[in-house]
């Protein structure tokens, strides 16, 4: 974890802590909203991992949105937004991860265990953006990126009104 925090931008602190915040109140909203379809689009509406990784997901594309106006980084948008989208797939998939890991050999899930790989989920994300944009700049399709970003949230809308019949859409037992 140390090793983490090395890496991980000072200036990128607001972000993180905006993500881990709003990740927090998603986790809630749908069921404070009532069950409004609104909500449902963008917060968990079951305890399956795959509507968890909502928190990270739109949080963290939210944030970045955010951090891409107050910064306007010499990269660029389009390299902005690509390391922004491998950074979040992969804390995404330490997320899957870690849980079916841990859950798998204790046998169950405990709430603290979950916000704890939660949270690291969020600065894994931090620290690959952080790492990809410091290598040498790619010059990624602007279609593929912002097209990766749009399906990606399509997915998760539409897998939350027609979840497929696999484990990683199942609330845990």
């Amino acid at each position: 974890m140390n090793h983490l925090w090395k890496y991980i931008e000072k200036k990128d602190m607001p972000y993180i802590i905006a993500v881990a915040v709003l990740g927090a109140l998603n986790h809630f909203l749908y069921e404070l909203s009532g069950g409004a379809a609104i909500f449902a689009l963008f917060c968990p509406v079951n305890e399956s991992t795959w509507e968890h990784l909502k928190l990270l997901f739109f949080p963290f594309l939210f944030a970045s949105i955010w951090q891409y106006i107050n910064s306007s980084p010499r990269s660029g948008i389009i390299s902005f937004f690509y390391h922004r989208l491998l950074a979040v797939l992969c804390g995404m998939a330490s997320v899957i991860t870690l849980f079916y890991t841990y859950t798998g050999v204790v046998g169950r899930h405990f709430l603290i265990m979950d916000i704890l790989i939660f949270l690291f989920g969020i600065l894994f994300s931090f620290y690959v953006a952080s790492t990809c944009s410091k290598k040498r700049p790619r010059r990624p399709s602007q279609t593929i990126v912002f097209s990766s970003w749009i399906i990606l949230s399509l997915c998760f809308f539409a897998f939350t009104c027609f979840p497929p019949n696999i484990p990683l859409f199942f609330p845990p037992q």
